[in-house]
Order: structure tokens, then sequence, then C-alpha cells
């Protein structure tokens, strides 16, 4: 089923259902993902920043403003820390550094002009919730852009290039989010898609590049979150959730570093 809902709801209403984050954790042991998850770094907050002024510019602009250096020391900067916060209880306007704004803001116009006029940001549904099962197992997906023949996952990187950005794809294991996402959809509505990357970088000149999932990426994708469904089943079954190995491994070099010796 689809769910419209907010962020905050799908994030804390629906931990009976896995999500692709929880599956990936799942593959690094059971043990992490029962940990507790940890605050948002300073890069993951520049993405969901990204997201919001991308994929929902009303709500951008609605609730999220700039926020000069404030220096709690002084009257004047408390006053003004007192007052921001309070616009944040009462009309949930988050403020944020002037020089992130800006940064969000040159984000936002370069994948515009980037991707504009191709329509891939057009004629879609942004941040839906869906909720279904996979391999007799409760998954949830929440697609960036969700349109009738395609998902699309805004990505902000470092490097935007082919083989920088397929290091980051690999080293986060976004295969598996791109695998689930596609079988989950179709699983809800029916609807065979592709899945779409837009990748854009976080520094200027905020360079955008546009990458489809391949078969075999997506076969990779498949047969990971199908391993993490597995050991996830196996795990609830006996209530028996372990961490890593620990039997002393052979730590060998890589082959690059073998042909330098």
């Amino acid at each position: 089923m689809w769910k419209q809902i907010s962020n905050e709801e799908y994030h804390s209403d629906y931990r009976n259902y896995l999500s692709s984050s929880d599956l990936r954790r799942l593959l690094r042991s059971p043990a992490h993902y029962r940990a507790p998850t940890t605050p948002p770094s300073a890069a993951q907050e520049i993405g969901t920043y990204a997201h919001v002024a991308v994929l929902e510019p009303d709500t951008w602009k609605a609730c999220y403003q700039p926020s000069p250096k404030i220096d709690r020391r002084t009257k004047e900067g408390k006053a003004l820390a007192d007052w921001q916060a309070s616009q944040e209880a009462e009309r949930g306007i988050k403020y944020i550094s002037e020089d992130i704004y800006r940064q969000i803001e040159s984000i936002s116009s370069s994948v515009y002009a980037s991707v504009g006029s191709s329509g891939l940001l057009t004629s879609g549904v942004a941040e839906l919730s869906g909720f279904t099962s996979l391999f007799d197992c409760n998954i949830r997906v929440r697609p960036d852009y969700l349109k009738d023949d395609v998902i699309i996952d805004l990505k902000t990187t470092f490097d935007s290039r082919p083989e920088p950005f397929l290091k980051s794809v690999l080293a986060y294991q976004y295969e598996i989010q791109s695998a689930v996402y596609l079988d989950a959809c179709e699983a809800i509505d029916g609807k065979k898609r592709d899945f779409i990357w837009i990748a854009v970088e976080k520094d200027a000149p905020y360079g955008v590049q546009i990458f489809k999932a391949s078969e075999s990426m997506l076969a990779r994708g498949r047969s990971l979150y199908q391993q993490a469904i597995k050991t996830y089943l196996e795990c609830s079954a006996l209530d028996y959730w372990p961490g890593y190995t620990t039997a002393i491994q052979t730590l060998n070099l890589p082959k690059w570093a073998q042909e330098n010796l």
C-alpha cells in the first residue's frame, strides 16, 4: 500500500517494516541492525536539506530559513536564538547557517538546470511511502521521486563522475536500495520501473550526472537484500542477533598492492 505520511512518521511509526538501510545494516551484522542509530552526520544533513530543496521546494521555502552566526554570550545573540527556537516550536521553521543555506540553494539550482528540461522531475510524486511484503518479510520504501516508469533517487556526492560515483554506490551499497525499491514498488502497484540516480556534487560548480542502474547492478542488489532478509528471519526466529566473528582472520593485501611489492 502507498501512504502519504511525513518523514518522521515513516521512520518512527513503522519499525516492524524493514527499510533498505535496515537491510544494509543486517549485512554488516545482525547486532548492527539492532544497535541504536546514531544522529545524522553533517554530510547526511546536507543530503537531507538537498532532498527537501530539490524534491519539495515549497516545503523548503516555507520551513527552512538562513540564520546569521549567533553569539549566545551576548544579549542580542541570546534573544535571537530564543526567537528562532520559538519559531521552530510554533511554525516548524528550521534555521540553518547562511553558508549551508546558500550551498543547498546552489545544489538545487544546479539539479534543475541539468535535468529540468528532461522531464525527469515532473509528473511524479515526491517522498511517497510504500509498505509491502517481500519473501515473507515486511518491507517499507520511500522513493525520492516516483513515476509510473521510473524511480528517481537523488544523491549528494563529492564526485559525480562515473567511476568515483560507482565507488560510492558500492561502498554504501546503493545497489541494495535500488533493487529492493524496484521490487517493493512493483509488489505494491504492479508497475515495472527503471531506477535512476541523479548524482549532484556538494561543492561548486555542483556538477550533476544521471545514471541508470544496470541489470547486473540490480542482480547484485537483489542477491544481497534477499540474503539480508534470510538473516533477519533466522535471527528473529531464534531471537539471537550476533555481531562479528571472534575468530582470528588473515588480512591479505589487495591485488593492486601486491603488484607494487
